[in-house]
């Protein structure tokens, strides 16, 4: 594994999408320079999996005490888990480093038996929020896509369009990013879960916008915006970043209106496979799961669960990973949640 050349980091985004997955945001070039202003440094190597090159954006945090901290966002690119092991045979590369977190999109029943062999560990905690995942095919045509949704999908979608409710495309600016945050606001009060500071949506949604890669999309009844959602893609890939929405007007179901015009927004630009992202894993589909009532509003386009292999850790120092995984990343997690109102990662 080496450094990228000025030239490769200039075309990086290119290099991402010729990997074996087939390229992921958050792999990005956006990605990383936006991280950098969150309190990690990008790094942007080229790593030989064996089977060609694999370009892989790492980032890194200095941890007082312990070293720097190495973590690759949905990285690296691979297909296979055996090609991880040909990508981290040289500890060298990682500088200063006592711990290399990793979480590639590998299906979880895949054998990783190799990995543990190299003197890789599950994490304790994930990064990502969830390991499960809703995929929804925007290949063949729409009547084909709307038909294999459920019944009561359907229906609420033409109900929605019925009543009057009107979806938006609009780019990223200071009306459009305080109207997309109140929305966020306003589910976060009634679902209860942790949400970053506006700035840090803005800075990527404007980023990510920037490099052709995010949109915003309303649904509205009127001048009335009752639901939002950022989209990204990258190459065939497309992601439900980050949504939100009012209850003035639930009844109209405008949040499943809006998620299938963004699919054909997406669909038009040749995205493949739309992720709606967060759902509980297969085994724990219960209402008591904190995203069970994501999992009732994403199953309505595609009741089938995908899930990844998760976060996975490659201690390069012992000792300093224990204190790490004992001690060090709570009160990490809790000085950046207390002081900066903000998550470690």
């Amino acid at each position: 594994m080496r450094p990228a050349t000025s030239a490769e980091i200039r075309d990086w985004d290119e290099l991402v999408l010729a990997n074996p997955d087939g390229g992921h945001i958050l792999q990005t070039r956006s990605w990383g320079e936006f991280k950098r202003r969150w309190g990690w440094q990008p790094h942007y190597f080229i790593a030989d999996s064996g089977r060609g090159h694999v370009a892989t954006l790492f980032l890194t945090r200095r941890v007082p005490g312990a070293g720097t901290l190495w973590y690759s966002p949905k990285g690296p690119g691979i297909a296979k888990p055996d090609e991880l092991c040909d990508i981290l045979r040289d500890p060298e590369g990682f500088d200063r480093g006592f711990l290399v977190k990793l979480d590639p999109e590998i299906d979880a029943a895949a054998d990783t038996s190799p990995w543990r062999s190299a003197g890789m560990q599950k994490a304790p905690t994930e990064v990502q929020n969830s390991t499960a995942t809703i995929l929804v095919d925007l290949r063949g045509e729409e009547d084909g896509i709307i038909a294999s949704f459920k019944p009561k999908c359907r229906y609420n979608i033409r109900l929605a369009a019925r009543r009057g409710v009107v979806v938006h495309r609009l780019p990223v600016t200071d009306a459009t990013i305080d109207v997309m945050y109140r929305l966020m606001r306003e589910t976060q009060v009634r679902a209860g879960f942790m949400l970053r500071p506006p700035r840090y949506f803005a800075d990527y949604w404007r980023l990510q916008h920037a490099a052709g890669q995010g949109e915003f999309y309303f649904a509205t009844l009127g001048h009335e915006v009752l639901a939002g959602c950022f989209a990204t893609h990258f190459g065939h890939k497309g992601w439900y970043k980050d949504g939100g929405s009012s209850r003035r007007h639930h009844e109209l179901m405008a949040p499943y209106l809006l998620q299938w015009e963004v699919m054909r927004s997406l669909r038009e630009r040749g995205v493949q496979t739309y992720d709606l992202v967060a759902v509980p894993p297969a085994a724990e589909l219960d209402p008591s799961h904190p995203f069970y009532g994501l999992y009732r509003f994403k199953s309505g386009f595609n009741d089938r669960i995908t899930e990844f292999v998760g976060t996975w850790d490659w201690p390069l120092r012992r000792r300093r990973y224990r204190w790490w995984t004992q001690v060090g990343e709570r009160l990490a997690r809790q000085w950046t949640y207390r002081v900066h109102h903000d998550f470690f990662y």
